[in-house]
C-alpha cells in the first residue's frame, strides 16, 4: 500500500516548496497544500485507492490521529529508499572506489590519511541521510539541494589525489577549495531544516529540537569557512620554487565532522519528535553496508586482475588466499544481515545503531582492502621463493670461491667458460641476468615503468663481470670483492623492487637525509627487503585490528537490535562469543612485536585464511540450534 501512495504522489504537481508532513488530501497541488490547514482534522477516512488507503505503519505511534491535539506533526514517511537517495549512494561509492584505487596504504600517514577521508565522506553523507529520511519531500527547492550536495560529493573527488594530510605541501589551494565545500554542504543543511521548521512552526515541540539542529549546523558551516584562510600561504624560495609546508588544521574538519553528528543525533534522541521512528533509517544504513562490501569485492578483484596481468600460474596458496578473501566477505554479509531487525527497536537504541556504523563501515573497509593488498603478498611471496630458487646455484657456487666446477650447481649455463673468450664473471654475469629477466622482466604488464630498474640491471652486470674475474685472480683484492657484491646488490634489489612494482606496490617516500651531491646510494637487497616487510607489517597489524573491531561491533549492533522477545540468555552468549572471537582476531596483530614469529607468519599462507576461519566459526555460533529432544 505505501508502494501505491508513493506512486500517486510522483504524478503531483511539482511544487517550490512541499511540506514534510503527511498529506491529507493528496489531490491537492503540493505547493497549494496548506500545511497548517488539514493537520488538525482526525484521520478517518479509508477510501481504497487513495494515500488514505495505507495502513499507516509510517505515521507516529498514537491512537488518535488528532496532531492538534498532541502537538505532534505526521511527517511523511517512506517505506523505502527514494531514488534521490540511492542517486545519492551512487556519488558515495563512486568516490570511496576511486580513492580506494589511487590512495596506496604503505605507510602509516597514509593509513591515517585514507580514514580520515573516509571519515569525512562518511560523516557528510550521513548528516544528508539524517535528514532525508525524517524531512526530505520532492519539491523543486529540495531537488536543487539535491543538486548542490551532489556538486559537494564531487568535491571529495576532487580533492582525493591530493589529499596528503600531514604532508608537507606547497600548495594549499585545493585544501582552502574543499572546506568551503564543506561550508556549502552544511549551509545547505541548514536551508532545508530551515524550511522543514517553517511547515512545522504549528506544533510546538518541534521548534526548539528543529532550531537546536539548525544552530550547530549553522555553526559547523562557519567553522568550516573560518578554518579555511588558516591554511598556510604560498611561499617561494630565492629561486622562485614553491616552499612545502606542514599543516595540522585539516585536523579540525574531523573534529567538527564528528561534534555536529553527535549532537544532531543527541538532539532527535532527547526530543523524540524528531526521532527515527517510522523512518527507513535501517535500510539506509543496510544499504551503505551493502555498498560497503560490494567495494570490498571490487578491490579484491582488482588483485586478482593485476596477478593475471603479470601472467603468473596459479598456485594452490594463491587460489586458497582468493578463495578464502571471497568467503571472508560473504561471511560478513551474513554476520551482519542476518541479525538485521527491519521494526523499531528504540527510538535511542536505533540512533545509536546508526552512529555505529560510522566505525563498522570503516573496519570493513579497512579489512577488505587490506585482505586484497595480502592477496598480492602471497603471490609476491610464491614469485620470489621462485626468484630466490633461480639465484640460489649461483650464489652458492660463489660461497666456495668459484673453486668447483659451476655445472654442479647451474648445469651448462657456464660450460662455455673459456671459449670464445667467456671469463667465469661474465658466465656468472649473464646467468643471474637471464633469471632476472626469465622471472620478472619478461613479464611487465603495461603501464609499469622498469626502465630505471632495467639500467641499474644493465649497469649491474658490468659490475658482477669485472669485479668476480677481479677477485677469482686475487681473492685480497677488496675492491674487486666490493663491486662483486654491489653488482650482485644491484640487480637483485632491482628485481626485487620491479616485482612489486608490477603488483602496484611501493615503498613510501623516505624523509630520512638525502645522498650528498656527486655520491651514488648503493643498493642494498636487504633494506629492500626490510622496506617492503614493513609495509606488509601495516597491512597485517590493521587488517587483523580491523577484523576483529568488525566482529566486535556488529555484535554490539546485534545486541541494540534485539527485540525483548529475543533477549533470550542463548542469543545473548552468541553475541558475546562473536565479540571475545573480534578481540582474539585483534590480537592476532601483537605478533609483530616478535621479529621472527611475524617473518614466519607472513611468509606463510595462512593469514587470510586464519580470518576466514575466525568468521566462518561465528557463523556456525550464529545459527547453531539447540537439538530438541525426542517426543515420546
Amino acid at each position: 500500500m505505501g508502494h501505491e501512495a508513493h506512486h500517486h504522489e510522483d504524478k503531483l504537481k511539482l511544487g517550490f516548496f512541499a511540506s514534510p508532513l503527511h498529506q491529507h488530501q493528496p489531490s491537492a497541488p503540493a505547493h497549494e497544500v496548506d500545511p497548517s490547514a488539514d493537520l488538525g482534522r482526525p484521520e478517518k477516512t479509508q477510501h481504497h485507492g487513495s494515500v488514505d488507503s495505507d495502513p499507516e505503519a509510517s505515521l507516529p505511534e498514537f491512537e488518535n490521529m488528532d496532531e492538534s491535539l498532541h502537538d505532534n506533526p505526521a511527517f511523511h514517511r517512506h517505506a523505502e529508499a527514494t531514488t534521490h537517495e540511492l542517486f545519492y549512494d551512487l556519488f558515495f561509492v563512486a568516490n570511496l572506489t576511486t580513492f580506494t584505487s589511487m590512495l596506496e596504504i604503505n605507510d602509516r600517514h597514509s593509513l591515517t590519511g585514507y580514514v580520515g577521508f573516509f571519515s569525512l565522506l562518511w560523516l557528510t553523507w550521513y548528516q544528508v541521510s539524517l535528514y532525508d529520511v525524517r524531512f526530505s519531500s520532492d519539491s523543486v527547492f529540495e531537488r536543487c539541494a539535491k543538486a548542490i550536495h551532489f556538486g559537494c560529493m564531487v568535491g571529495f573527488a576532487v580533492i582525493g589525489p591530493q589529499w596528503k594530510p600531514g604532508q608537507d605541501i606547497a600548495d594549499y589551494k585545493i585544501y582552502k577549495a574543499f572546506g568551503l565545500m564543506l561550508m556549502v554542504s552544511r549551509l545547505t543543511l541548514f536551508c532545508q531544516y530551515g524550511v522543514t521548521l517553517c511547515f512545522t512552526k504549528k506544533y510546538k515541540k518541534t521548534i526548539v529540537p528543529l532550531s537546536m539542529v539548525m544552530a550547530w549546523t549553522l555553526l559547523a558551516a562557519a567553522l568550516y569557512g573560518a578554518l579555511t584562510p588558516t591554511f598556510p600561504k604560498t611561499l617561494f624560495d630565492a629561486q622562485g620554487y614553491e616552499v612545502a609546508q606542514k599543516s595540522n588544521v585539516y585536523i579540525a574538519w574531523y573534529v567538527i565532522a564528528i561534534s555536529e553528528t553527535i549532537l544532531t543525533v543527541t538532539v532527535s534522541c532527547v526530543w523524540r519528535i524528531i526521532s527515527f521512528k517510522g523512518t527507513h533509517m535501517v535500510q539506509r544504513m543496510s544499504l551503505l553496508t551493502l555498498i560497503i562490501l560490494g567495494e570490498g569485492i571490487i578491490v579484491i578483484c582488482k588483485s586478482i586482475s593485476k596477478i593475471v596481468k603479470n601472467e603468473y600460474l596459479w598456485t594452490l596458496a594463491v587460489v586458497g588466499q582468493i578463495v578464502a578473501a571471497v568467503c571472508i566477505i560473504y561471511f560478513l554479509y551474513m554476520l551482519y544481515f542476518d541479525r538485521l531487525q527491519e521494526d523499531h527497536f528504540g527510538s535511542i537504541k536505533q540512533q545509536i545503531w546508526s552512529f555505529l556504523h560510522f566505525p563498522l563501515h570503516i573496519t570493513l573497509v579497512l579489512v577488505l582492502q587490506g585482505v586484497s593488498l595480502l592477496i598480492i603478498w602471497r603471490q609476491a611471496v610464491e614469485a620470489l621463493n621462485s626468484l630466490y630458487a633461480s639465484w640460489a646455484p649461483a650464489l652458492t657456487w660463489l660461497e666456495f670461491g668459484g673453486t668447483v666446477d659451476p655445472e654442479t650447481y647451474f648445469g651448462t649455463y657456464m660450460s662455455n667458460i673459456g671459449e670464445n673468450n667467456v671469463t667465469a664473471g661474465m658466465a656468472f654475469a649473464d646467468y643471474l641476468n637471464a633469471t632476472c629477466y626469465a622471472q620478472v622482466y619478461d613479464y611487465i604488464p603495461k603501464g609499469v615503468d622498469a626502465s630505471k630498474e632495467i639500467k641499474t640491471v644493465a649497469s649491474a652486470w658490468t659490475d658482477i663481470q669485472q669485479g668476480l674475474d677481479n677477485y677469482l685472480a686475487d681473492d685480497t683484492n677488496t675492491t674487486a670483492s666490493t663491486q662483486l657484491a654491489t653488482g650482485i646488490n644491484a640487480m637483485t634489489s632491482a628485481a626485487y623492487k620491479t616485482l612489486f612494482d608490477t603488483f602496484s606496490v611501493t615503498v613510501a617516500k623516505s624523509k630520512s637525509k638525502k645522498v650528498a651531491a656527486g655520491e651514488k646510494e648503493v643498493p642494498d637487497l636487504y633494506k629492500t627487503q626490510m622496506q617492503y616487510y614493513k609495509i606488509f607489517d601495516l597491512i597485517l597489524s590493521y587488517t587483523f585490528i580491523a577484523g576483529g573491531l568488525a566482529l566486535i561491533l556488529t555484535a554490539t549492533l546485534g545486541f541494540l537490535s534485539l527485540p525483548k522477545h529475543q533477549r533470550r540468555a542463548g542469543n545473548i552468549v552468541r553475541l558475546a562469543i562473536t565479540a571475545a572471537a573480534g578481540l582474539g582476531l585483534a590480537l592476532v596483530s601483537l605478533i609483530r612485536y616478535s621479529e621472527t614469529h611475524m617473518y614466519d607468519y607472513l611468509g606463510s599462507s595462512w593469514m587470510i585464511p586464519t580470518i576466514c576461519l575466525t568468521l566462518f566459526f561465528c557463523v556456525v555460533v550464529d545459527h547453531a540450534q539447540k537439538p530438541k529432544k525426542k517426543a515420546h
